[in-house]
């Protein structure tokens, strides 16, 4: 298989030199990033030498974009792709740790590939393509998958879209060809509108349907059912200079069916999140409040499952340890694995309320120097059998950001981060470990954009 994308990879820029002489415009575009990380104390809180853990990976990403208007192709690759050690499959997330053997932990992907074109007034994107929709700042929608796209605009100020993705294609033994029992499919219709001075605004409506899993009790996906869900999820950006506000909301409605046998067991699935940030720029320096909440299930025995979740594979991220999943992460065994979200998901808002206070800093033209504080809670306490020490708090975390320019396009980031883990997360209500000391974290990354 790697031969195979080797190939085509080569063909692909062959084509890319040779096609301009056919009047098809060709254009490149890329990513190279470098990246070092320290964490310590991640795994079980305890200061020791065992829990140290320090590692070097790389990507790189060549996209290349052929244009004969009105029709345009594009083609990404990824070069990096890496597991470590215990660490479960998370795609395109992954890059090549420096030091762990030969080529076969260097493979050729394909990231993306469509087709732009319009029909009348209707402009359609068809293929692999990467979506992310914003919403909850990124924490509702963000994946790579087989999609159509239709995209339709009304006037200047608004535009419609119709998307559907076919995140697996499956059947069970014994069904008959063509049958979409088990598929995995997700539909969303959208709105974008444009204030001009004032800002921006959008609703959209998502609809998934998985029929090889569902959500049990404990809001875990399980194999052996189905779940339908529907979220409708809205968002505005204002601006009243200086201060900008932005404020998102979704609210989640459904159904889980747990098949054994003939016997069906129905679970009732609903849920809400919500984000809001409120900052204001003098000159250089920008100060600013953000705050999210996502719903938890205060009873883990029943029938009705409040935990908020995404429709796919989403990118909530807020700061360095605690959010730091999705397509974006690069923290192993990130913050919240431990931890009683109920559905498992590192990614958005689940059963988790928090706030925190930040402020950024232009100091030169070519460095930009940042900082939070931030706190983090439980919306709905964990249930254990010692009821007595249960606790919703999580922690706290304290982030330091500095970005220089080094050239036009080659960045390079340094930051440090400490969680101060609170009484749910440190073990005294949660199971393993009755740890408490502070999670720490030094980062940095030079990354070529061009």
């Amino acid at each position: 298989m790697k031969k195979i994308l080797i190939g085509v990879f080569a063909a692909l820029v062959l084509a890319a030199w040779v096609v301009p002489a056919m009047a098809v415009d060709t254009t490149f575009d890329g990513q190279y990033r470098v990246r070092t990380i320290y964490v310590d104390n991640l795994i079980d809180l305890d200061d020791n030498a065992t829990d140290e853990s320090s590692w070097i990976d790389q990507r790189f990403r060549l996209g290349i974009k052929m244009t004969d208007a009105p029709v345009m192709g594009y083609v990404q690759l990824q070069m990096g792709d890496y597991l470590a050690t215990g660490e479960a499959a998370s795609g395109y997330n992954d890059s090549h740790v420096w030091g762990t053997g030969g080529g076969e932990n260097f493979d050729v992907q394909v990231r993306q590939a469509y087709l732009d074109f319009p029909v009348g007034p209707v402009d359609i994107r068809l293929g692999r393509t990467y979506a992310s929709h914003g919403f909850l700042a990124g924490g509702m929608f963000e994946n790579i998958a087989d999609r159509y796209v239709f995209t339709y605009k009304i006037s200047d100020e608004l535009t419609t879209s119709f998307i559907h993705a076919k995140a697996s294609e499956s059947k069970a033994a014994g069904i008959a060809a063509g049958a979409n029992d088990q598929d995995r499919n997700i539909y969303n219709l959208g709105a974008n509108y444009n204030m001009g001075d004032m800002g921006n605004a959008a609703a959209r409506v998502y609809y998934v349907r998985d029929g090889a899993n569902y959500y049990n009790q404990a809001g875990a996906s399980t194999a052996g059912g189905t779940w339908s869900a529907t979220w409708v999820t809205a968002q505005a950006n204002l601006k009243f200079d200086p201060i900008n506000v932005y404020v998102s909301g979704a609210y989640l409605t459904g159904e889980s069916n747990n098949q054994t046998g003939a016997t069906t067991v129905s679970y009732d699935l609903t849920g809400y999140a919500v984000h809001g940030d409120v900052n204001a720029s003098f000159g250089p320096a920008k100060v600013g409040v953000v705050a999210g909440m996502g719903s938890g299930d205060d009873n883990t025995t029943d029938n009705e499952l409040g935990t908020f979740f995404a429709p796919g594979g989403a990118s909530y991220i807020q700061s360095i340890l605690f959010f730091q999943s999705g397509e974006n992460n690069y923290s192993i065994g990130s913050i919240g694995g431990g931890l009683n979200t109920q559905n498992g998901s590192r990614e958005t808002l689940s059963n988790v309320t928090w706030a925190g206070l930040y402020a950024d800093f232009k100091a030169t033209d070519d460095l930009a120097l940042s900082a939070k504080a931030a706190m983090f809670k439980q919306t709905e306490e964990s249930s254990t059998a010692n009821a007595s020490t249960n606790s919703d708090d999580i922690g706290k975390e304290y982030d330091l950001i500095a970005s220089y320019k080094l050239h036009k396009g080659l960045t390079l980031l340094a930051a440090a981060a400490y969680f101060v883990p609170g009484d749910a997360y440190s073990g005294k209500d949660l199971a393993p470990t009755t740890k408490d000391d502070t999670i720490t974290a030094y980062y940095a990354r030079l990354q070529w954009d061009f």
